[in-house]
């Protein structure tokens, strides 16, 4: 397996478990905090969707992010450069409840920009710096990064339905 078949393969596990986190939530859950100062669903959801586009679209590939490119911040009428980071607990709590199927449909075409910026990638392409403030954030750093945080993600999402969904067992359980 090459490296950029294994990069694949978990990112494709990770939108599995994911896809089958979330595609029956309903609008009240999407919104529900477990806690005053917890993230919703809808919130995290949408937070890692930005930071995949941020990090693969405008990081590495000096592009405008899919989310301002097309005019996906429009639709949803949220501000073109956020993505979350730094978000205070008033800006979490007044976060609008997006459309779930609107969100997903984002999600997918991030993740085809992934994909495909991924294929492209030789062996060497890993250890390139593509930002020299950044040193330490190399190709293969930021993939690290990146699936890191989707896992992490994908966990507080199905550990927030958990709580609303006594018995549901998470993603991936029956295989476990």
């Amino acid at each position: 397996m090459t490296m950029n078949e294994f990069i694949e393969d978990a990112l494709n596990k990770e939108q599995e478990y994911l896809s089958g986190t979330v595609e029956d939530l309903t609008p009240e859950e999407l919104v529900w905090r477990p806690g005053p100062e917890a993230n919703p669903i809808g919130w995290i959801l949408w937070h890692m969707l930005r930071v995949e586009d941020f990090w693969f679209q405008f990081f590495l590939q000096r592009e405008s992010e899919l989310w301002e490119k097309e005019g996906w911040h429009e639709k949803f009428g949220l501000p073109p450069r956020d993505n979350g980071f730094g978000h205070s607990q008033e800006q979490v709590t007044n976060f609008p409840a997006l459309d779930l199927g609107e969100l997903l449909k984002y999600g997918e075409q991030v993740r085809s920009g992934t994909l495909t910026y991924l294929r492209g990638l030789g062996p060497d392409d890993y250890a390139v710096v593509p930002r020299e403030r950044q040193p330490d954030m190399t190709v293969g750093a930021v993939f690290r990064q990146v699936i890191g945080e989707l896992y992490q993600h994908q966990g507080h999402i199905a550990y927030i339905k958990g709580l609303l969904r006594p018995g549901y067992e998470g993603p991936g359980a029956a295989a476990d």
